[in-house]
């Protein structure tokens, strides 16, 4: 009995206020123009009009001391071989006061299998534009046997909610923050097929 009720207490559960689909609702409106190409899961997929490739918008909850965010995560899936064992690249900024370029760092994975697509990335003049003014919390890379796939967390297109003093805030993403994450998808993309 007690191993039930100590189990019931301690598992992970989502946040009273927390309103599943709520901040993808919200973020359809900040993606307008682009094509729903359907929904897997609660998970709305978004194209380019012109586009032969789509991507896939998740929500992510984090809880605070009472507060907790929903953070929009996209997703991409990439075309080309993944490596044998699962890895992850991170792309981030680089500069403390002001952005001076970006870094690419193996995570996770074979370092001697990944340096020539880390080498690609880096050199990427198209990659380096779109990425520079974009706000991210978290731009990866991951390989696991479904493929490749680039995930995106933005610091917009999230949802701030507290329940006390009760509050909710929804944080847009702009016009050219979005034309920004489209080029950094459309230029991962190219370099990974590019790689092999």
């Amino acid at each position: 009995m007690l191993p039930l009720v100590l189990e019931r207490l301690w598992q992970a559960r989502q946040p009273r206020a927390y309103r599943p689909g709520a901040t993808l609702a919200r973020l359809a409106q900040d993606l307008n123009g682009l094509e729903v190409v359907g929904v897997d899961e609660g998970c709305p997929a978004y194209r380019l009009p012109a586009a032969d490739w789509f991507f896939r918008v998740e929500e992510r909850v984090e809880s605070q001391f009472l507060l907790h965010t929903v953070s929009c995560c996209f997703v991409l899936a990439l075309p080309g071989t993944a490596p044998s064992r699962p890895s992850r690249l991170q792309l981030q900024h680089r500069g403390n006061w002001q952005r001076s370029g970006f870094a690419c760092l193996r995570r996770e994975g074979d370092g001697a299998a990944l340096v020539g697509l880390m080498a690609l990335l880096q050199q990427d003049r198209d990659l380096h534009t779109a990425l520079m003014p974009l706000d991210f919390k978290r731009c990866e890379l991951i390989a696991d046997e479904q493929g490749w796939r680039l995930e995106v967390e933005h610091f917009a297109a999230s949802e701030v909610v507290g329940s006390f003093p009760p509050f909710r805030r929804y944080i847009r993403l702009l016009t050219t923050q979005k034309l920004a994450l489209l080029a950094v998808m459309a230029a991962v993309r190219r370099v990974v097929a590019s790689a092999g």
